[in-house]
């Protein structure tokens, strides 16, 4: 796995601050070896966002990921929802980002940033289950909610009960689309096969989340 990579991925995951030119240029140069359909993506991406101006950027990120969201960045949401399985995830992962001595800020530990951040410093076997069981499926179900029939749907239902929809022209052609799709390019190529089924909610799956003397299981 290309380590590497991903912790460059995460300042973009997050609320764009002053230093988001430097962090799309840091990101750029750590995808210069990447599979060219990831690098695509990224770019396309990248430059779209590198075109707004840094207030159009905020709304944009806020739009996307926290005000009448299209998707969470939190993958132990989108991958458990309000299921204990979820409580039992973010124990496991705060216990890890605090061995390896990793500050998750403000943010939850299974907050995307922190969890690209995290790779690199995991054991193989964790890095694995984290990657193929959590990962891959909650970034398929978060793109799945940027499609437009979806997105559509969504807002039409938003006005059916009298919400005012907020910038509603953000929700298409988003440029953080592309980012998530370049992040499961990237994982993808590092771990293939995951069956296509294994996205969205875990119900009846098990997850395997290594601790320090074997394996918890978080089964349905």
């Amino acid at each position: 796995m290309h380590t590497d990579r991903y912790p460059g991925l995460a300042p973009l995951l997050r609320y764009p601050r002053s230093g988001f030119a430097l962090a799309l240029r840091d990101a750029t140069a750590a995808l210069r070896d990447a599979p060219a359909r990831c690098a695509q993506d990224f770019a396309q991406g990248a430059q779209a966002l590198a075109a707004l101006a840094p207030t159009a950027r905020e709304e944009l990120f806020l739009k996307t990921f926290e005000l009448q969201a299209i998707c969470s960045l939190e993958i132990g949401y989108t991958r458990f929802g309000e299921d204990y399985k979820r409580g039992l995830f973010l124990a496991g992962l705060k216990q890890e980002h605090q061995r390896v001595e990793h500050d998750c800020g403000d943010e939850l530990p299974d907050h995307l940033g922190n969890v690209l951040e995290l790779l690199p410093l995991l054991d193989e076997a964790l890095r694995r289950d984290l990657a193929e069981q959590v990962l891959i499926p909650a970034l398929r179900a978060m793109l799945a909610d940027f499609d437009e029939a979806r997105l559509r749907a969504r807002l039409d239902a938003l006005k059916a009960r009298g919400e005012l929809v907020m910038q509603e022209a953000l929700h298409f052609s988003n440029p953080y689309r592309w980012l998530l799709h370049a992040l499961l390019c990237l994982l993808e190529a590092d771990y293939p096969d995951v069956p296509a089924r294994r996205s969205g909610r875990a119900a009846e799956n098990f997850i395997p989340i290594h601790d320090r003397s074997g394996a918890v299981e978080l089964g349905a």
